[in-house]
């Protein structure tokens, strides 16, 4: 029995397809899954696995350009110095990579703690970059965190 050639082709292609659901073209971790990679990676600082519970001010993925919704914010300021609690997103960077920021709140910190994933950027150091901010996220998203 003779396939169509073009069949055969459908075929293959959906096979090859179904064994990148989760991943971009490049290779890189889909946005359904990169939050949970982010989140167990054993590259992370010590400190972020913590195994705290907080609550969650969501999960952001914004395009090229956006911002941090304000709804994100203000939960994030109502948390500051109250409770804990977490926002994360990922942003990409100039040439599209995924860069997975997690901003924590605590009641015993007057500022938001900061752990950014760049295991991501194929033109970044790969690194994660830990930091405590004194401020509010509302002046964290203006002003930017001291290095």
């Amino acid at each position: 029995m003779k396939i169509p050639v073009g069949l055969l082709l459908v075929v293959l292609a959906m096979l090859m397809l179904s064994g990148c659901a989760g991943a971009t073209p490049d290779g890189q971790p889909g946005p359904q899954d990169i939050f949970e990679k982010s989140r167990n990676s054993d590259r992370a600082p010590s400190a972020f696995h913590d195994d705290v519970q907080r609550d969650s001010c969501g999960e952001i993925t914004l395009a090229q350009g956006e911002q941090i919704p304000a709804e994100a914010i203000d939960c994030m300021d109502a948390a500051t110095g109250e409770r804990k609690a977490e926002s994360a997103v990922l942003s990409p960077t100039t040439e599209g990579d995924p860069i997975i920021t997690y901003y924590r709140t605590s009641a015993d910190t007057s500022g938001i703690e900061m752990f950014s994933n760049g295991e991501y950027d194929k033109f970044g150091s790969r690194d994660w970059w830990h930091a405590m901010c004194p401020k509010s996220m509302t002046r964290l998203v203006r002003d930017g965190c001291p290095k």
